[in-house]
């Protein structure tokens, strides 16, 4: 309710200075909003109601900018509004504050618009909204693009979605609609739709649908981030700096970061070759450890070098012990094992050894991956003070460098070891069989000639 008579007697100083015809006010005004969406988007929504038409309108825009899935209902509000420019404005928000509904209330809008501004607009958004990922935006599309009465620039908006459509309805009856359309009485529909046949136009994300996409990412809903993957992964390499910057503004959101991986993993490792140069400057947690695994999807020299430099950075960090970072170091060295590389193998080793540091699964991992004879004292150690399912990875990892490096039993590797350490491989080998008793074989029976007979 304070937030309501605020916006109602525009007493708040951040809407007295939206409301100012002083540019350098208003601008203000606009970014302290922008900056504290929190507090931003009630404020805003309680404006849709007041006198000031300015107000309003810079309201609308600002939720828009925003995207809060709070004003999708005031905004649609809006669009029964007497004011044509509001019902304008209302309709180019919503493409940004999309909600389940926002199909759906943009194609009632289309039915009953009189005005072709607001339906040129309102065509744009339902663009927008193809291209990230509503399918259920192509029905009114096409059925603006098939209406030769309707105005010819919200058809050629709406020839602007083409490209998605396609994707969603299959390229041929996308097909078949653009060759009518080159033969359309509007000149402008038919030019626009000759010049997409002669492009063979593919979908391609901008900028703002990329951003718009990984806030869906961390959607609560399922069929919203699954669908925002789907789309990102049609931008390819460009969607990697984006990505991480997302990841990078959610420090500590685990599921958020999961999601990336998921996004990222979908790209060719040519395309994430990017990730490298992250790995020499991201420090938080959470992100270093997502683009260590993103990273180990990648691969190359490239990576692997700055893998090898993130575990020296790393090591030097935790020199006193286990730090923030170190689930990041462990991810490291399993990304470089899994690269076939042993380059940071002395510190796998210290690891391995060191009792102040756990014995975490990716240290063991990469072990059996790449372990030698060299691995073997230290996994054994590790093996004498483990517990539970890593105690059992550990003896995994051991039998998986005995077969590897075929060391017996009577190796002398084996028996160079210390006496705990010896035991501890004989407890993983287990004790040698006695040898079974070799069976002696009766001599085949002669039958002898009766003594009677010799005399």
């Amino acid at each position: 309710m304070a937030v309501l008579s605020a916006a109602r007697n525009q007493s708040d100083p951040l809407l007295k200075g939206l409301a100012s015809a002083d540019p350098d006010a208003a601008g203000a005004a606009k970014e302290a909003l922008v900056a504290d969406p929190l507090r931003a988007v009630p404020l805003l929504v309680a404006c849709l109601d007041a006198d000031d038409d300015r107000l309003r309108l810079r309201s609308i825009s600002l939720l828009g900018l925003l995207g809060d899935a709070r004003a999708a209902r005031p905004l649609a509000s809006l669009l029964h509004d007497p004011s044509p420019l509001v019902r304008q404005r209302a309709a180019g928000a919503l493409a940004r504050v999309s909600s389940p509904d926002t199909v759906a209330t943009l194609a009632r809008l289309l039915a009953r618009e009189p005005e072709a501004r607001v339906r040129h607009v309102a065509v744009r958004s339902l663009a927008r909204l193809a291209q990230t990922g509503h399918e259920s935006a192509s029905r009114p599309l096409f059925e603006r693009l098939s209406d030769e009465s309707e105005d010819p620039r919200v058809r050629v908006a709406a020839l602007e979605a083409v490209p998605w459509l396609a994707g969603r309805s299959g390229a041929a009856p996308v097909r078949a609609l653009l060759e009518r359309l080159a033969a359309d009485p509007a000149a402008s529909v038919a030019q626009r739709a000759r010049r997409i046949l002669a492009s063979n136009a593919r979908p391609r994300l901008e900028a703002w649908a990329i951003l718009r996409l990984l806030d869906d990412l961390g959607s609560p809903r399922l069929g919203a981030w699954r669908r925002a993957i789907a789309q990102l992964g049609l931008a390819g390499g460009a969607v990697v700096d984006p990505a991480v910057q997302a990841l990078l503004a959610r420090p500590g959101d685990r599921e958020y970061a999961r999601r990336v991986v998921l996004l990222l993993k979908e790209l060719s490792p040519r395309q994430l070759t990017r990730i490298a140069t992250y790995l020499d400057l991201v420090r938080e947690p959470v992100p270093l450890e997502t683009l260590v695994e993103i990273a180990s999807h990648a691969g190359g020299r490239s990576i692997v070098v700055r893998l090898a430099a993130l575990v020296r950075a790393l090591a030097a960090d935790e020199a006193d012990g286990p730090g923030p970072l170190h689930g990041a170091r462990a991810r490291a060295h399993l990304a470089l094992a899994q690269a076939g590389s042993r380059i940071a193998s002395d510190d796998l080793r210290v690891l391995l050894e060191d009792r102040r540091f756990p014995v975490r699964a990716e240290l063991v991992q990469a072990a059996a991956i790449v372990g030698t004879r060299r691995e073997l004292a230290p996994l054994l150690r590790a093996y004498r003070r483990a517990r539970g399912m890593t105690r059992l990875a550990l003896r995994d990892a051991v039998l998986s460098v005995l077969r590897r490096e075929k060391i017996r039993r009577t190796d002398r590797s084996l028996l160079a070891l210390e006496a705990t350490d010896r035991r501890a491989a004989l407890e993983i080998l287990g004790l040698p069989r006695p040898a079974r008793p070799r069976p002696v074989l009766a001599s085949p029976r002669v039958d002898r000639p009766s003594s009677a007979l010799l005399t």
